[in-house]
């Protein structure tokens, strides 16, 4: 099986900007920690009449649109989500988003490539580490990574929806 990192596309231009948090630090939140969160909060955006919702934002949390939560919940009941409504006062819009708790695994194998520094170089996932997770977080190094199969790729591709989003092979043994 054929696994990808799913990241925001920062280039994509004229994308929503949520207030306050511009080019701020990732900040990873935790399954464990589903209690701490609030089942729904009003997340203050700003933007024009042109502006891009992206799919995925990454940034200052790991938030995705609705449509993105409906598909993923074909593919995975293992992932904590809670309700985030984008709201632009001037423009009167609203949309709602997911605040995403995946499960984080240990599925790294030894064979993933380090710098001297703790970074991490190459990501190696050992398949008997991810059992039949379709969608889940890893840990490399000093940094999170949110990971989907083969078969959530293609079923997004596949219905052309969704914007914002990269993918990166990440190499399986």
């Amino acid at each position: 099986m054929k696994y990808f990192i799913l990241k925001q596309d920062r280039k994509l231009e004229n994308a929503i900007e949520i207030k306050d948090f511009n080019n701020s630090q990732k900040i990873t939140l935790l399954k464990e920690d589903e209690k701490k969160y609030k089942d729904s909060t009003n997340v203050p955006v700003k933007g024009d009449e042109n502006s891009i919702y992206p799919d995925l934002i990454q940034a200052p949390v790991l938030l995705i649109s609705d449509e993105l939560h409906k598909l993923f919940k074909l593919y995975e009941n293992t992932i904590v989500y809670k309700i985030a409504v984008f709201s632009d006062l001037e423009m009167e819009t609203q949309k709602v988003y997911r605040l995403v708790l995946p499960e984080l695994l240990d599925a790294l194998s030894d064979k993933a490539v380090y710098f001297k520094n703790g970074w991490i170089d190459k990501i190696v996932l050992d398949s008997k580490k991810i059992k039949d997770y379709n969608i889940f977080q890893i840990k490399a190094g000093v940094d999170y990574y949110f990971i989907v199969s083969l078969d959530v790729v293609e079923s997004m591709l596949k219905r052309g929806l969704f914007v914002g989003i990269k993918f990166e092979e990440v190499e399986v043994i």
